[in-house]
């Protein structure tokens, strides 16, 4: 049902994606209209507010109308781009970020472009309205530029869904020494442009930076709305970018039957729309950074392997990200993220070793965190055998919030495993009828990493040398006293207790 209704609102119509605009368009000197250039986009200056009447409309080749809406020709220029719209609404998300811009940097003149003629439109003659907007913002910053003498290192492009792409068309303008200072893509739109050659999207050839924030890409039993393919110099993809904590696609029915259609897109644009949170709640909570981790895929992130900021490996999601321009064949970062605001939480790796295992691939624990900050509620993970290490077992804890120092760690074992297919051949041929209930697992130590703070701590047991878990027994591990130990071994210790 929901894969039919997304497909219907997506997929209107099978056409190709839009086709390569004209690479020669130029305007060198814009202090009257070039010929045949016809705007159909418009912008407004943003002050303060909450509604789109509240806005100054700046008209190209009108300088008065700077005047009038008190544009500052000293200060940088950030220019918001919205997406696709289905009831040809400004979005409240749209004066939420300009607000948070203006608190945030000061000064700075923050405009907003309004194409919405041209995005209330089915989907594919939206997306292909998109270069032609790209078009009309350029032409807007030439005009600017020689009127204003503004630089192109002043200027910020940020673009939601389709409005990325718009982005990047604006960026493909201006090339060399004039190239756009930084391009920010919120969730950009993955139908007709994923898989598309760089010129027919937003990519890192389009600004002197680009960073992207990829929340709602779907996955093969859900189609996703915006594109999974790397598209920036730094893309993020929180929670592996496929969906987000706190959006229920179940709320479908729920919605629409107290919106009526409406409650269809307030429905899906939960998670699409979850970048722009993400990156609104940059500017207001500057303090409390969320930080990605550079990581081949979720499902090796999944495991606690990536929690590594050395080599710039990790980066802050967000305004502050640090300008970094990477290869294009450059790993995306990943990070999760709470399911409302302020969206921070804090990352460890946990490892455990085990003495005299009989070979399971995985085990399901529960694991709770103490620390000077406070203590983490029991928490189910996943252990996954780590390549190369038949004892050593690792997972990615989340907590959320800063626990502090680390003092001791709790395991419970919830008594699954997951057994190598050699184990299985073994138990099928002597006939197991028996249960797992006698299996123990003898944990050796716990190594404990922190993404946020990069620390490493081990954990030993409290009563022995090695700490028999069984099913649903809680064992407890306190910091270890380190005699001999460097940062790639595990220490010879004693507990302290």
């Amino acid at each position: 049902m929901i894969m039919r209704v997304l497909s219907a609102l997506l997929l209107m119509s099978a056409v190709t994606a839009p086709v390569r605009g004209d690479a020669n368009f130029t305007a060198e000197t814009l202090s009257t209209p070039p010929v045949k250039t016809v705007l159909k986009s418009s912008f407004h200056l943003y002050h303060e507010g909450s509604v789109f009447e509240e806005t100054c409309a700046v008209v190209p080749f009108r300088s008065e109308t700077l005047h009038r809406c008190a544009y500052n020709r000293s200060d940088p220029l950030v220019l918001i781009i919205h997406g696709w719209t289905m009831n040809g609404r400004m979005e409240p998300w749209i004066f939420n970020l300009a607000s948070a811009l203006k608190v945030r940097l000061g000064r700075v003149n923050v405009l907003i472009s309004d194409w919405r003629k041209l995005a209330l439109q089915p989907y594919p003659i939206a997306a292909k309205n998109s270069r032609q907007v790209g078009q009309d913002v350029a032409v807007l910053l030439r005009w600017l530029e020689e009127v204003t003498q503004l630089s192109m290192d002043d200027v910020h492009l940020i673009g939601y869904s389709l409005g990325a792409h718009v982005a990047g068309f604006t960026g493909s303008h201006f090339r060399g020494l004039r190239k756009v200072g930084r391009i920010t893509g919120l969730d950009p739109a993955g139908p007709h442009f994923e898989g598309q050659p760089a010129f027919d999207r937003l990519s890192p050839d389009d600004a002197q930076f680009v960073d992207a924030i990829h929340t709602f890409t779907g996955s093969s039993i859900m189609p996703g709305l915006g594109i999974k393919q790397s598209v920036a110099h730094v893309d993020f993809y929180p929670n592996g970018g496929s969906f987000q904590p706190g959006c229920k696609m179940l709320d479908i029915y729920s919605n629409v039957f107290q919106y009526g259609l409406q409650g269809v897109p307030k429905t899906i644009k939960c998670a699409h729309e979850r970048a722009v949170q993400l990156f609104t709640n940059s500017l207001i909570n500057a303090s409390q950074p969320i930080i990605g981790f550079r990581c081949r895929d979720d499902s090796t992130f999944n495991k606690g392997l990536c929690l590594d900021c050395k080599q710039m490996r990790c980066n802050t999601l967000g305004y502050d990200v640090r300008h970094e321009r990477v290869g294009r064949s450059a790993k995306g970062l990943y990070l999760r993220t709470g399911p409302q605001a302020p969206y921070r939480v804090f990352h460890y790796q946990i490892k455990v070793l085990l003495k005299n295992l009989i070979e399971p691939v995985e085990a399901s624990l529960s694991v709770s965190l103490n620390g000077t900050g406070g203590e983490s509620p029991l928490l189910p993970i996943i252990l996954h055998q780590e390549s190369g290490g038949l004892k050593s077992f690792t997972s990615l804890l989340v907590v959320s919030s800063d626990l502090g120092q680390l003092s001791s760690v709790r395991l419970v074992w919830k008594g699954e495993l997951v057994w190598s297919s050699w184990m299985r051949r073994v138990r099928n041929i002597m006939s197991w009828n028996g249960s797992d209930q006698g299996v123990e697992l003898s944990v050796w130590r716990i190594l404990i990493k922190s993404g946020e703070n990069q620390e490493k701590c081990w954990f030993c047991g409290v009563s022995a040398e090695v700490s028999r878990l069984r099913i649903s027994e809680e064992q407890e591990f306190r910091r270890c006293r380190v005699t001999n130990t460097s940062t790639h071994s595990s220490p010879s210790t004693q507990s302290v207790y």
